[in-house]
């Protein structure tokens, strides 16, 4: 039998589905945390943030069913992606969804890991207009 976490579906589609159809206003990574925990809270859906999973890995958000959310208003897809691996590799984690506020993260809805077989999933998030 085993030990690694198994993503559920609904779960998964409502979370993807709910946090782009929100405009973010935010300054910094952690006002888009602010954002994305009410739209979450509002969707009933259960997290914790800044979850502590070991030496190296502190996940953004923590979702039932092993399901992480890394956010990103900076930097690039490669070492967003090398990071969402990271993840992918620990067996706590069923699915890794990257919401990004950059241009490249409309570039691709999902990547899979070839070495795990599991998803990383793009969302791409709007800035709120002034």
């Amino acid at each position: 039998m085993s030990n690694r976490a198994k993503a559920n579906p609904l779960l998964l589609r409502r979370v993807l589905e709910e946090l782009p159809r929100f405009a973010y206003r935010f300054a910094d990574e952690v006002e888009l945390h602010e954002g994305m925990a009410q739209v979450l809270t509002g969707a009933g859906v259960p997290f914790v943030r800044e979850h502590i999973a070991g030496p190296q890995d502190r996940f953004d958000f923590l979702i039932d069913s092993g399901i992480v959310i890394e956010a990103k208003v900076k930097g690039s897809l490669p070492p967003a992606l090398q990071q969402c691996a990271r993840y992918l590799d620990r067996d706590d984690v069923s699915v890794v969804i990257l919401a990004v506020t950059r241009y490249w993260g409309k570039a691709q809805p999902e990547y899979r890991s070839k070495r795990t077989g599991k998803s990383i999933h793009t969302v791409h998030l709007r800035g709120a207009s002034f």
